[in-house]
């Protein structure tokens, strides 16, 4: 893996006695020895496949002052003071260690505003990716656990968790810098409190949200579908060719890639005269690339549906052949019920 760290400092958020988040500060980044090199490896992997992540970019503060002015209801004037920091940073008028220490003074207080108990090691790491720059911060757990010595005994431990990451984000830098009008250079994880840790990243980075993956991965079903209408692909053809969708959005999900849209078309059949790429165009909206969403694209395969306490999923293949669907009475007939389904209702009448 050609990952390279520049700088990479720990700092660690506590509950305090008066029940508030408190932080403690290093003064010093820590060498790029072994066990740093591996510790930012493996973070960089997990977070590259983590789903459900948000994107963002830093809100332009003027464009606020104008929609109010114009009488526009805008959203609450998103802070600079994160970027600011951040461009010092990188114009090298300020070192790490006190932009990090500022930060976390920062996410502090974003905590508190937010009602928000979360207590780990705080990692701050601005490091290089095959050419691109990243600047990663991550909360990390810290976990108890059992191990043996070398004379057979038991021993405690304390270890960091990193395969949660409910509280990270991540900038690409690279991307910030040459991209100016993307709306994706800044990612973080949703994690498992939702709606309310998106609110809390937005207001500590002084940014807005930018693409919505799930929509972008809605979008493309949606024109896989029209695309297969306009060839008038008969239904064997038209499952091989969502087969073939699904089988690269699932495999670049899987090595921790986006789904690129172009890439996508070159691997799937055209009719001579207009490829899928093409027949995007700008009608769909679509991002030329964005993260696979994989209970999304199992609508290419899958028939998926509940509600009144009943659950249905298919293969698609199968309407029509062991699944009948009539819709003047709303009923659907399956002919060759599955084994194990089959003996729990055997058993029960």
């Amino acid at each position: 893996m050609s990952l390279d760290i520049d700088k990479i400092i720990l700092h660690s958020l506590r509950q305090g006695g008066d029940g508030q988040p408190h932080a403690d500060t290093r003064s010093q980044t820590l060498p790029p020895d072994e066990a740093v090199q591996g510790l930012m490896a493996e973070l960089h992997r997990i977070y590259n496949g983590k789903g459900g992540k948000g994107f963002g970019f830093f809100a332009n503060p003027e464009a606020t002052v104008a929609d109010l002015a114009d009488g526009i209801d805008a959203p609450k004037q998103p802070s600079p003071e994160f970027r600011i920091a951040l461009e010092q940073l990188l114009d090298e008028q300020t070192e790490f260690v006190p932009f990090s220490v500022t930060v976390t003074q920062m996410l502090v207080k974003q905590l508190v505003e937010h009602a928000l108990d979360e207590q780990g090691v705080l990692l701050f790491a601005k490091y290089n990716y095959v050419g691109v720059d990243y600047l990663l911060i991550a909360l990390l757990e810290g976990k108890e656990s059992v191990t043996v010595s070398e004379a057979l005994e038991l021993r405690h431990i304390q270890y960091l968790d990193i395969g949660k990451l409910n509280l990270v984000a991540r900038i690409d830098l690279t991307e910030w810098k040459t991209q100016p009008d993307s709306r994706r250079y800044i990612t973080f994880s949703k994690g498992r409190i939702g709606r309310k840790l998106g609110d809390f990243f937005m207001d500590l980075l002084g940014a807005r949200e930018g693409m919505d993956a799930k929509i972008q991965n809605k979008g493309l079903l949606q024109a896989v579908e029209d695309y297969c209408d306009s060839r008038q692909l008969e239904p064997t053809e038209r499952n091989d060719y969502k087969k073939q969708v699904f089988k690269y959005c699932t495999e670049q999900a899987s090595a921790g890639e986006e789904i690129e849209i172009k890439e996508l078309s070159a691997e799937l059949p055209d009719d001579g005269d207009l490829d899928f790429y093409s027949f995007i165009g700008q009608e769909y909206e679509l991002e030329e690339r964005f993260p696979a969403d994989r209970s999304t694209l199992r609508g290419l395969t899958k028939f998926v549906g509940s509600g009144g306490g009943l659950t249905l999923s298919f293969e698609q293949k199968l309407l029509n052949s062991r699944v009948f669907y009539d819709p003047q009475t709303d009923t659907l007939t399956i002919k060759g019920v599955p084994p194990n389904l089959k003996d729990q209702l055997l058993r029960q009448s």
